[in-house]
């Protein structure tokens, strides 16, 4: 078996930094390149057919998410802790996951054929589309957007490797290939169905250059699919509750989704989809953080390091709880001279409060994300399996009531609903049971970074509504205003730890540039 990792003597945090960028860099080149195919796909083809893209990729988060199983998870934590160790057994994990998946997907590939005229029918509210059409659609699209079931296995394969450059590298590609193809058809006067097939097509793409970096990654013959019952056996206690967390995310996840679908025009789903996709990826820092640490916390976990897990969590811990205010925030700012040029001036107000309150969730997320990742490299997914289950009760419950009363705008504080009970159950347990500190100091440091969030950002709103100036160049002078302000005050606020480090990376770069 080959070995793609790095000399065993470069530092963890090197490695890590390196695919934190891979992450960040591929997700912010897809949210650029996603921002001008919604343009034309509804300049040319209509809401209904926005909303209907958007709806299948609700559906497929949804199946890939319940079909997950707990695998990926399982997955990078064995990869990253067995595979110089015992390569035999790396190899029988691998074919046997694999298996699973490409199982999976066949299953619920055919799901999708056989209910997709019931759902065309009985579920979503068509405006101009006839549901002939959108059941092809709903088809195609659905079928083919599945492929992303066997390559979230090769991408944790990857992420195991930690080597995250190559999954960021195929996902712009692919999503490369999506815009401009899309683009390209809709401006030589191509139809939906041209659209979608094009669609179907790259996400076939995407699964097959997977497949070719796998395999020179790993032997070849892992990659066929087989069965080992000792796999199983020997990672049931870990997946079956990633399989449970897995199963209830997909539901407080898509459940405003779902409901918008039911209760509102498929065109606004449309709209909000984008709305979320757009705040999610501004979001990725969260998640090329997470992806990043997973492996590493794993890996130092299993040597035993508690110093350096723990110096690791504090620098991670407030990166991502201080980096992700700025980027999140520039989203209200950057909504309303962008979204009317996509969609029109009243949509893109309509947006903004959704997007508001979807930015307030996703950064509740981020401030959560690097203690719920260290707790699963500890080997507790009961402690989110719990949650989950708690708030499943809980949360849908509400989030039928505020889409169905509020709309958008309820949909999206359901997402703010749902972290305030990861706040109050899953971080005390975390804290107590995993990190041996006292929840109140956890608390404690979040709130002052909430404070600090108000004092930049919510002032410089306060005076833009105000004085009722919401040109481009008002909107572009408070954020920067509000952003310099922020990023000051967090140096100052930041640990010692993080501190240093970036000190450490600042003299490197100025002694780079000093030898060029």
């Amino acid at each position: 078996m080959r070995n793609p990792t790095l000399n065993p003597e470069e530092p963890n945090m090197s490695r890590l930094s390196k695919n934190i960028i891979y992450n960040l860099f591929g997700q912010g080149l897809l949210l650029v390149l996603g921002f001008v195919a919604v343009k034309f796909i509804f300049k040319r083809l209509g809401a209904d057919a926005l909303g209907i893209i958007y709806f299948t990729a609700t559906l497929n988060n949804i199946f890939c998410t319940v079909l997950e199983m707990g695998i990926c998870s399982t997955t990078v934590r064995e990869v990253s802790t067995h595979f110089k160790s015992d390569p035999g057994y790396i190899k029988d994990l691998v074919r046997t996951f694999s298996l699973f998946y490409w199982v999976f997907y066949a299953l619920a590939g055919a799901a999708i054929f056989v209910l997709a005229p019931v759902l065309v029918e009985k579920w979503i509210i068509l405006k101009s589309m006839d549901s002939a059409t959108a059941t092809h659609i709903l088809r195609i699209l659905g079928i083919a957007s599945l492929a992303a079931l066997p390559k979230s296995f090769y991408a944790s394969l990857f992420n195991g490797l930690q080597r995250m450059e190559f999954n960021n590298v195929i996902d712009v590609i692919t999503a490369g290939l999506q815009q401009f193809g899309t683009i390209l058809i809709l401006t030589m006067g191509g139809n939906v169905f041209q659209v979608v097939y094009w669609y179907a097509a790259c996400y076939g793409f995407g699964v097959f250059a997977y497949l070719v970096v796998a395999g020179n990654l790993f032997p070849v013959k892992a990659l066929i699919p087989g069965y080992a019952p000792g796999i199983v056996k020997r990672n049931f206690h870990f997946a079956s509750r990633m399989l449970f967390v897995s199963m209830t995310s997909a539901i407080h996840a898509q459940v405003d989704k779902v409901c918008i679908s039911k209760l509102l025009p498929v065109g606004v789903l449309g709209y909000y989809g984008f709305t979320y996709g757009v705040v999610s990826r501004g979001a990725s820092l969260t998640s090329a953080i997470a992806q990043a640490v997973f492996p590493s916390f794993s890996a130092l976990f299993k040597s035993g390091d508690q110093a350096g897990l723990m110096r690791q969590y504090r620098k991670l811990q407030d990166l991502l709880c201080f980096a992700s205010v700025p980027i999140l925030a520039v989203v209200p700012f950057a909504m309303l001279p962008i979204f009317p040029l996509i969609f029109n001036e009243e949509i893109a107000r309509t947006l903004l409060l959704p997007a508001t309150f979807l930015c307030l969730g996703f950064y509740m997320n981020a401030t959560a994300a690097i203690p719920f990742i260290f707790s699963l490299a500890m080997g507790r997914p009961d402690i989110a399996a719990r949650q989950h289950l708690y708030n499943f009760f809980v949360t849908v419950p509400v989030t039928i009531l505020l889409v169905y009363y509020m709309g958008i705008i309820g949909a999206s504080i359901s997402m703010v609903f749902f972290y305030v009970f990861v706040y109050i159950y899953t971080i005390r347990r975390i804290c107590s049971e995993c990190l041996g500190m006292p929840a109140w100091q956890w608390y404690l440091r979040v709130a002052k970074i909430y404070a600090l969030i108000s004092v930049t950002y919510g002032t410089a709103w306060i005076i833009l509504a105000l004085s009722n100036a919401f040109s481009v160049a008002s909107l572009f002078v408070a954020y920067l205003s509000a952003s310099i302000a922020f990023i000051i005050s967090a140096y100052f606020i930041i640990s010692a730890d993080l501190r240093e480090t970036l000190l450490l990376h600042l003299s490197r770069l100025q002694r780079r540039s000093l030898d060029k």
